[in-house]
């Protein structure tokens, strides 16, 4: 059979082409459950060819409704007989008349519809999205929680929910959000599952890339012990486990789930390569290292196809040298845009993502600020950047249009990246409705693990090699007995109690005990400068370089920081002086001397966001507030009355010397420099959320004097007054 399918493959590009015993070995193949992922390949194929199948019409249509493609049925064709209207109607979602389930979907949707908790494996291109989005229409469910990966991954389902369910659902997606709705749609990181509180009789979770819930491993097999997402996600899982009826995991290329927890949890693990979109596939097998061998062969090909292309590399600074590539190589597509001028004046002139923007490529890359990387993503899918070049962001699942894909490096950081990895990168090539054909060009060749890869859930595997944060971030029902006796144990000698190593579960058993040491052992005028609400003392914020430096390492290492106390505290110190974030920024990137390359410029540009990002944004406000309850465990042990209180100061590390509510908006793509603007002209009681702030923006819009056209779009988008 397979012999039959690479045949009528190849005889697409003959000129003895005969499309009847093409789309007749697709029927065989459809015919045949083994084969049938075959078979619907070769009809996608021929929708993507379909002048060759002229002929054929009524036949191509019958194979499309056999193959389960009735998206394809509605889009494609416009003479539809009595019976094919009427499959359309049975297989039309609750979201739109105009949206179609496949049959793979459908099945699904019927599956959780009926109480069934789902486990999905499948292609990113399977369309998750609609079953989620028809759940929430169908009217059944009243309240639930989306778990995604990343921020950018909440602003991009949190857009098209709000599009859709703005009016019937409340959606919180932001910390200073309060629920105020019988109807309400979460919308969160793993974080911020862990941190609410209001999280109680769900009706359905839904936990978006589940394959994270593993534990990575060290290449001696060792649990990577830096890897932060894995523990707070199961965390996370332990908690919507405990107050939810129902959830629907979903996730791309997993063999299998085990470790689980048992009780009282049935569910059924659905794995399918359903795919809506066909891909082709190369390999050039170059080395790692011969980047003048991937140049070449990068050139060569992109001379030969067409349409939007992604370029995954490994890391920011691979990504630049490729980008200076393509431009050196006259890949050139002159880019006018207010933009561009807006970047001039906040950044650099010569920052290399600004030259490569000028020229029709898009770089997005840990560390730029979102709304430059929403701004990116949209150009490139408007086919207004024919390239993007980007790193391990892209496989976080942001949507692309992509037609090509090049996977330039087998790597991302200094970590390979294993098949599973490998086959979610190419998963971005196609895009059901806007490319039926996607391409995939592999520089190195396939990395060489296992094809199967089974899940394994530590939550619900307990086995001793488990550190003791990990146990403390899962609810008290979930623990084995064994975990539980090794938790007693691990705790009892220790300076903190069991809540307190709860809440502060993000940090290992040993940093916590550090953490206690530190300050132990710190002088009296130490401990005396950490004694203060709201405005630090002198010498604290040395203090708290040294304290983040024990304490953050992980974070810290990523940027070449470790040991490096006298950056980190200079940093610290320059941020709590200035009045903005903006303006920090502006100084930071003003003291790169002027004669620099724009390589190294745009090292240090990147660094400089980086450092704001990773440790002011993430690891200090953390630092802080771990600092705050050893001290204020210290003043209670000691008879003190007085409490140490660094609200203020983790606000405005976190939320970008703004108000949260504001700070909210720019996960939503405002910039910050713009939210400053702003800021200074409406003023909000301590306790508003990023709702009122919103609100204050559609309601004074017009109002607003001297904002730019694209400073407008920025606020438009944000507020889902663009459309998607």
């Amino acid at each position: 059979m397979l012999e039959n399918y690479e045949s009528a493959l190849q005889s697409l590009q003959q000129k003895s082409f005969s499309a009847f015993a093409y789309l007749k070995t697709a029927d065989k193949l459809l015919s045949n459950p083994k084969y049938r992922s075959s078979g619907r390949e070769l009809v996608i194929r021929a929708l993507d060819s379909r002048s060759r199948f002229s002929a054929v019409h009524a036949l191509l249509r019958h194979l499309v409704r056999k193959s389960g493609l009735y998206p394809y049925l509605k889009t494609q064709f416009q003479d539809l007989s009595l019976a094919e209207e009427c499959v359309l109607e049975a297989y039309q979602t609750p979201i739109s008349t105009d949206i179609i389930f496949h049959s793979m979907q459908y099945k699904i949707y019927e599956l959780l519809l009926d109480n069934r908790n789902v486990i999905l494996s499948a292609p990113t291109s399977m369309g998750k999205s609609a079953i989620v989005d028809s759940l929430i229409a169908s009217g059944k469910f009243k309240k639930l929680v989306i778990v995604l990966p990343t921020v950018a991954l909440v602003d991009e389902t949190r857009r098209r929910l709000e599009e859709r369910f703005g009016q019937t659902f409340q959606i919180i997606h932001h910390g200073t959000q309060r629920s105020e709705q019988e109807k309400i749609l979460y919308v969160l990181t793993q974080e911020r599952v862990n941190d609410r509180e209001d999280l109680e009789s769900i009706d359905l979770f839904v936990l978006d890339e589940f394959y994270k819930l593993a534990l990575k491993r060290k290449k001696d097999g060792e649990i990577d012990d830096e890897d932060e997402r894995a523990p707070a996600l199961n965390s996370a899982l332990s908690k919507l486990l405990r107050c939810s009826k129902q959830f629907f995991m979903t996730g791309p290329f997993i063999n299998g789930v085990s470790g689980l927890p048992t009780t009282n949890l049935n569910y059924t693990f659905i794995p399918t390569d359903y795919n809506t979109v066909a891909v082709d596939v190369e390999f050039f097998n170059i080395k790692p290292d011969s980047v003048d061998e991937k140049n070449k062969a990068l050139a060569t090909k992109l001379k030969q196809i067409h349409g939007p292309t992604i370029i995954y590399c490994r890391s920011p600074g691979r990504a630049v040298q490729v980008a200076k590539f393509l431009l050196q190589s006259g890949y050139v597509k002159t880019v006018e845009d207010e933009y561009l001028t807006w970047l001039d004046q906040h950044y650099h002139p010569k920052w290399e993502y600004t030259r490569a923007f000028r020229s029709g490529i898009g770089l997005h890359y840990g560390g730029l600020p979102r709304a430059m990387q929403q701004y990116t993503i949209d150009k490139f899918n408007r086919g207004e950047l024919p390239f993007l070049i980007c790193t391990s962001t892209i496989i976080e699942g942001v949507n692309t249009v992509a037609k090509n894909v090049f996977i330039y490096d087998n790597r991302a950081g200094n970590f390979s990246i294993d098949r599973f990895t490998h086959g979610n990168i190419k998963g971005r090539a196609g895009r059901m409705g806007v490319h039926f054909v996607g391409k995939v060009f592999c520089m190195e060749e396939l990395p060489k693990q296992s094809d199967c890869f089974e899940v394994e859930i530590p939550l619900g595997k307990q086995t001793e090699e488990l550190p003791l944060n990990f146990l403390a971030g899962i609810q008290p029902e979930h623990l084995t007995d064994l975990s539980q006796s090794r938790f007693e144990a691990g705790t009892s000698a220790s300076k903190a109690g069991k809540n307190f190593l709860r809440k502060h579960a993000s940090f290992k058993f040993e940093t916590i005990e550090a953490a206690f040491s530190f300050i132990e052992i710190c002088d009296d005028s130490e401990f005396q400068s950490c004694l203060f609400s709201g405005v630090p003392k002198k010498g604290f914020a040395n203090f708290l370089s040294r304290f983040v430096d024990r304490v953050c390492s992980g974070s810290l290492k990523k940027l070449g920081l470790i040991n490096n106390i006298s950056v980190i505290n200079a940093r610290i110190s320059a941020y709590l002086m200035a009045p903005s974030h903006e303006y920090y920024l502006i100084q930071q990137i003003s003291r790169i001397p002027p004669h620099t390359d724009s390589e190294e410029l745009s090292e240090q540009i990147n660094h400089a966001l980086n450092f704001a990002n990773r440790i002011f944004g993430y690891a200090i406000p953390k630092a802080l507030a771990l600092l705050e309850d050893i001290v204020n465990l210290k003043l209670e042990e000691s008879g003190t009355n007085f409490r140490a209180s660094y609200g203020h100061l983790r606000s405005i590390f976190e939320n970008y010397h703004l108000h949260p509510a504001w700070a909210g908006l720019e996960e939503m793509g405002i910039p910050v420099q713009l939210l400053h603007k702003l800021g200074a002209l409406f003023l909000f009681a301590e306790e508003a959320s990023v709702d009122d702030a919103s609100r204050t923006l559609r309601e004074n819009l017009h109002r607003l004097q001297g904002l730019t056209s694209l400073e407008r779009h920025f606020i438009d988008r944000a507020l889902g007054r663009v459309k998607r």
